[in-house]
């Protein structure tokens, strides 16, 4: 998605609506992000090149293509049948599980191998964070770098996703030794031979409201603000074009992306 301007998908299914913004910001030459909202609602992506890398939007692209692919409804239903029930959690919940670690494992050979192959000075790679709502009133999410994913309930905006990078790493650690840069992420889809992405689902509540975003987002604008602004909306599309206009308004430093879903 390395079009300039500003990109915006809507979806309205049976059981969510959802809209999503990627906008090239007020200082990037390039988009390096990528959105992608099923048009059945029944998952949505959003990946983050990786800033300063040759070919981010490449690798950003790639990555979603490939993880769609794997989350077809069609295909879900064909795995579902090899599945071996776990008490206390749903089968497409497992099957979600395994067709995710797949379709992490797939797009990052293809993006390492593709760098292999052409041989960058600086291997590409890309953030993910994917969000899948799943019949019975489950949610399941995954993500690979600092591409965050936060729910809002009961007036209440928690992050739900802990970012694969090294401030964090730093933070866990009692933060003991200098302070890394926040953007420095740990894990990434293609630059190395193996990543593992972080995976987890819930019950969701009715009316809960789910928030994918790039760091374009969140290094411009607080999680308070983030807050206040899903606070005095009901809309969702028009939450996600308040959110993003405000990284903007703060100066839009980088390629902002931002998806909200309300189930």
């Amino acid at each position: 998605m390395n079009s300039t301007g500003r990109v915006h998908l809507q979806v309205k299914g049976s059981h969510i609506v959802a809209s999503g913004i990627s906008d090239i910001g007020r200082v990037r030459s390039e988009n390096q992000d990528s959105i992608y909202l099923d048009k059945e609602g029944h998952f949505m992506l959003l990946a983050d090149g990786m800033g300063g890398h040759e070919r981010g939007a490449e690798a950003s692209e790639t990555a979603v293509k490939i993880i769609q692919e794997y989350l077809h409804p069609d295909v879900i239903a064909s795995e579902l049948h090899d599945i071996t029930n776990v008490d206390g959690v749903p089968s497409e919940i497992i099957c979600l599980f395994s067709l995710i670690d797949k379709a992490i494992t797939k797009a990052n050979s293809e993006i390492y191998q593709h760098n292999q192959e052409i041989g960058l000075e600086r291997y590409m790679g890309t953030t993910v964070v994917g969000l899948v709502p799943v019949k019975g009133g489950n949610v399941i999410w995954f993500h690979v770098g600092d591409s965050r994913l936060y729910r809002w309930r009961d007036s209440t905006l928690t992050s739900i996703t802990t970012d694969h990078s090294a401030y964090e790493e730093w933070v866990r650690n009692g933060q003991s030794g200098n302070e890394p840069a926040k953007n420095v992420v740990t894990r990434a889809v293609g630059p190395r031979e193996g990543v593992i992405p972080s995976i987890d689902w819930e019950k969701y509540q009715q009316d809960d409201t789910y928030i994918l975003c790039s760091d374009g987002l969140t290094d411009m604008v607080s999680d308070e603000q983030i807050g206040d602004i899903i606070k005095t909306e009901t809309d969702v599309d028009d939450i996600t074009n308040r959110l993003v206009d405000a990284a903007m308004d703060a100066g839009g430093k980088d390629n902002t992306s931002v998806v909200v879903c309300r189930v």
